[in-house]
């Protein structure tokens, strides 16, 4: 019958997937941040030689065995100083953007984003010719650090947000992170 199998409510299922997340992704960043890129940077970046391929096998490095195609993942990004006149050229834009002042004041940037189809979505990103987000447009990504699965395209929305904030508490300060949300 219809009606009487109980469903989770909204409060149960974000409990849940912001438990996945801690108990996995801060970990997995701070440990990821702490080592430098290894010295054969064009083979694990996302800098050199951007092919689709490549993207595709960085990416199966974080499979975990599902066939699961909804996706959080995390970017550690290129700092570099560019105006906010430059910004607003790129991104054809009126106004200026607050999170550009922001972002330059930190050591090191993260971007969390999602997806259904991450290889095409990181190579977008990666090759920056507009395809990608604001941010990772003007900040491009170096590195790939996190992957999480889900079932769900809803989880792996809210997932992603959960992903910024549990970041944004458990990283260290100097790090500043990216959620277009």
């Amino acid at each position: 019958m219809f009606g009487h199998g109980r469903s989770k409510s909204r409060s149960q299922t974000d409990r849940e997937l912001a438990r996945r997340v801690r108990d996995v992704v801060p970990e997995r960043i701070n440990s990821a941040l702490q080592k430098q890129p290894d010295s054969n940077c064009a083979d694990q970046c996302l800098c050199h030689n951007v092919t689709r391929k490549r993207v595709a096998e960085l990416v199966k490095q974080f499979s975990d065995g599902t066939m699961k195609t909804n996706a959080v993942y995390v970017l550690e990004c290129q700092m570099k100083f560019v105006t906010q006149k430059v910004v607003r050229e790129e991104l054809r834009l009126q106004n200026d953007v607050p999170w550009i002042d922001d972002a330059q004041e930190n050591n090191r940037l993260i971007y969390v984003g999602v997806s259904t189809v991450v290889p095409n979505r990181l190579w977008k990103h990666a090759v920056g010719n507009g395809d990608g987000a604001n941010f990772t447009q003007m900040f491009p990504p170096t590195r790939l650090l996190s992957i999480q699965w889900f079932g769900r395209e809803s989880d792996a929305y809210r997932a992603e947000e959960l992903t910024a904030e549990i970041l944004e508490e458990e990283t260290h300060d100097g790090i500043y992170i990216s959620q277009p949300g």
